[in-house]
């Protein structure tokens, strides 16, 4: 069937299918043919060598509604071009991809954020969560967009992105960690553009820090986890007539107080308490199941719920005895609590006492150095207790061995919770 040769409409309509795909060439066209498919399908093809010397096919329409004139006439002109250097089939190419991932960086990052819902953006190939993709959008708007999003990523040079991070260093008036989040958001959707092929190279690598990071090392004294803990409970403590009371000083609302009074008691993460559910919680096992897409390397987490951590669910049903949020928002919407509404708190406590800058993170760093240091708790323990996974012992390890640690993690947080309850501040807040 290779050898034959058509010249004419009337035979092109007279191809007959066959159990496998084949082809016939045009006469008076070069690399003209016409591919026919087991369905019957007839398809225009234009065959060429280009000027990298990779032998191209390039197609051109189906039949009937492109004639055989117009696809010689398409040919022609496509001949002069190759001639010329010039790549039909990877100018197509091209096209698809700039159709699918855009031309500008601000389009790129859209469809890495779209990749990232289901894991295709590259990197470990797991889902993004919806706050650290709305934390990245939330980035880019501010400090990236205006800036560099309408560029074209693929004229984007290391220079370029140097030039960026460094005025973005000395204007914008960011913490060393706040510029590297910046900078690991445009490595990423760069990254992201030679995994899709539209790049060569990331000329992002080794620009995402422009400043060194700060070690992590603040722990909070005995006196600052007192003075913190009477501020959330005074603004979460209701009042004698029945009414939630509010510290009008912190500026602090009851749920921002229940929160952080669960946050201290079961040293779990700032965006694991605010979007806490209720169905989340089993009042009678004691215990409340983190959900994997919000706990910490998406692992399914369980917390022991000690005395005092049921008291605080209880005032926080009374406050909103309907909905599933723990800690809904106040604008009433169904949402959660706002995360950076507890980081505010914290950081007005800490002003107003004086007290140094402090986050809610900062609680697990001291907790975990307390019941390691001063309550003679394991690091296996705390450890498990934090949502870590296991590292000690041989990897092999940990596939075996299932043990829960419930009653060690337990034991651990009522001595942390009697250690908080101990505490009294030099000063009243």
């Amino acid at each position: 069937m290779a050898s034959v040769k058509i010249s004419t409409d009337r035979q092109v309509a007279a191809l007959k299918p066959g159990a496998k795909p084949y082809e016939v060439t045009v006469e008076k066209s070069r690399g003209l043919c016409v591919r026919v498919f087991p369905t019957g399908i007839k398809k225009f093809e234009y065959r060429y060598v280009a000027g990298s010397g990779a032998r191209r096919r390039h197609r051109l329409g189906q039949y009937p509604g492109l004639s055989l004139s117009e696809a010689k006439a398409t040919v022609a002109a496509l001949s002069v071009g190759v001639v010329n250097g010039e790549d039909p089939a990877e100018d197509r190419a091209r096209e698809r991809e700039r159709a699918r991932t855009g031309d500008t960086l601000s389009e790129l990052a859209e469809t890495y954020w779209k990749a990232s819902e289901k894991g295709l953006h590259g990197g470990r190939r797991r889902p993004k969560r919806p706050i650290s993709i709305a934390n990245e959008r939330g980035l880019w708007r501010k400090h990236v967009a205006p800036t560099l999003g309408a560029r074209r990523f693929e004229e984007l040079r290391r220079a370029d992105i140097k030039a960026f991070m460094r005025a973005l260093a000395t204007e914008s008036g960011l913490a060393p960690a706040s510029l590297a989040s910046v900078g690991t958001v445009i490595q990423g959707v760069l990254g992201f553009a030679v995994d899709e092929e539209r790049l060569e190279a990331n000329p992002a690598v080794g620009l995402a820090r422009p400043l060194a990071l700060k070690a992590r090392e603040r722990l909070f004294s005995d006196h600052a986890l007192a003075v913190i803990w009477r501020a959330a409970m005074i603004a979460s403590t209701p009042r004698p007539d029945g009414e939630p009371s509010e510290d009008i000083h912190a500026r602090m609302a009851p749920e921002t107080g229940l929160a952080i009074r669960l946050l201290m008691l079961s040293l779990t993460r700032r965006s694991e308490v605010v979007g806490a559910r209720w169905r989340e919680f089993d009042l009678k096992a004691g215990q409340w199941t983190i959900p994997s897409d919000r706990a910490k390397a998406n692992h399914i987490h369980v917390v022991p719920l000690v005395p005092e951590v049921l008291e605080v669910l209880s005032l926080a049903k009374r406050l909103h005895p309907h909905g599933d949020c723990v800690f809904p928002a106040a604008k009433g919407d169904g949402e959660h609590l706002e995360p950076r509404a507890v980081t505010r708190a914290f950081a007005r406590i800490c002003r107003r006492h004086n007290l140094g800058a402090g986050s809610p993170h900062d609680v697990k760093r001291s907790g975990a150095t307390t019941l390691v240091g001063r309550l003679g708790v394991g690091r296996l323990v705390v450890g498990m207790l934090l949502g870590h996974t296991a590292r000690e012992g041989a990897a092999v390890t940990s596939v075996y061995d299932r043990h829960t640690y419930m009653p060690e993690k337990r034991h651990a947080l009522e001595l942390w919770a009697r250690h908080l309850q101990a505490l009294e501040p030099d000063e009243q807040p």
